[in-house]
């Protein structure tokens, strides 16, 4: 079974708050499952692509 964090946990393993979290879901920018109208999980897997989308992108920044 895939790990599955809350917004809160995500905000901490990022290093941001968690209003931060809700705007990179919000736009498209962090993938999550909404399980109800007030739970919201994010899979290991999208933060991974998250993180490396800010590697990617700073890449394209240095060229």
């Amino acid at each position: 079974m895939r790990q599955l964090y809350t917004v809160p946990e995500v905000a901490k393993i990022l290093r941001v708050k968690k209003g931060f979290v809700y705007e990179l879901i919000y736009t498209g920018r962090l993938e999550a499952l909404k399980l109800s109208e007030r739970r919201i999980r994010i899979s290991e897997e999208a933060v991974a692509a998250y993180l490396e989308s800010l590697k990617d992108f700073s890449r394209t920044e240095a060229k």
